[in-house]
């Protein structure tokens, strides 16, 4: 017995004819009739019955029809596992801050563990500039923050993000008394459009019928969190950010309102099919408890 015969006793089976199952798997009547006697003669039992209707599983070939399939489903899925291990390639990622808030080092682990013979090529940039890459396919999955509705993505939300309006330590008298209409006479240090942070802000202060006006922009986070200890102006920051500063009094978290926005892992929905893809999304959804 042979895998090829399982699976033309599994076709005759599915089709109930000798002449179509030969078609489906590209082989000759004869050559087919062959198998189906090649596992009765082995297995000494009879495994169809032949009628007007066609070729009619016996008792016996049910059972044997159930168990067939589920060998070739056992054998289809060692080959792709086999295929998976010795697939050596490139997956690239994109990342929107310091590794550890995104539990990335627990994500690549996973993934080695699961995938061992990829190269990872992992660049950090801001939010929109990854959905772009990732769209056009320069890159193949990212971490992201802000609200994604894009049909060329898959998508999983991961966490909340909090977010609060900060200032420098400095100025925490000002701006502990402040109001909206107060905060927006502030210097404001803004973030490329392509950041999520710039909508996130420009929709944050809509809601709260105010404005902002930018007095620089800036596209790292360090940078712009070492500008607002320099006293160059107000910033949206991450909570979790900005309350270990504050308790080094380095900047002061304005506590009159925050918003809230979420962090996603995202991959392109073109390479869903890719076994490096699929690795990597069920290692997120792992190391997140999200199955």
């Amino acid at each position: 017995m042979d895998l090829n015969q399982l699976k033309t006793f599994v076709t005759v089976a599915e089709t109930s004819s000798l002449t179509r199952a030969a078609g489906l798997l590209f082989l000759s009547q004869p050559a087919v009739s062959a198998h189906i006697k090649s596992l009765e003669s082995e297995f000494k039992v009879r495994l169809f019955n032949r009628t007007p209707r066609g070729m009619e599983l016996t008792p016996t070939g049910i059972v044997m029809r159930d168990e067939a399939r589920i060998a070739l489903a056992a054998a289809s899925k060692f080959v792709q596992k086999a295929r998976a291990i010795n697939e050596v390639g490139t997956c690239k990622l994109g990342t929107i801050s310091v590794p550890i808030i995104l539990n990335l080092p627990g994500v690549l682990s996973e993934f080695r563990q699961r995938h061992q013979n990829v190269n990872l090529n992992i660049s950090q940039n801001i939010s929109g500039y990854i959905i772009d890459a990732v769209v056009s396919g320069e890159m193949d999955a990212g971490f992201v923050i802000g609200d994604i509705h894009n049909k060329h993505l898959g998508m999983i939300v991961l966490s909340p993000i909090t977010l609060c309006i900060v200032g420098p330590w400095t100025w925490r008298s000002k701006i502990q008394s402040a109001e909206w209409e107060d905060i927006q006479t502030f210097p404001w240090i803004a973030t490329p459009e392509k950041c999520s942070f710039s909508t996130i802000t420009r929709e944050f202060f809509e809601r709260n019928n105010a404005v902002f006006t930018p007095s620089m922009v800036v596209d790292q986070e360090k940078t712009l969190t070492e500008l607002v200890y320099l006293e160059m102006g107000l910033t949206l920051m991450r909570e979790d950010i900005a309350l270990p500063a504050q308790d080094c009094e380095k900047i002061y978290i304005w506590p009159k309102a925050k918003t809230v926005s979420q962090l996603c892992f995202i991959w392109s929905r073109d390479r869903e099919s890719s076994q490096v893809i699929r690795t990597l999304i069920e290692s997120v959804k792992t190391l997140w408890k999200k199955m």
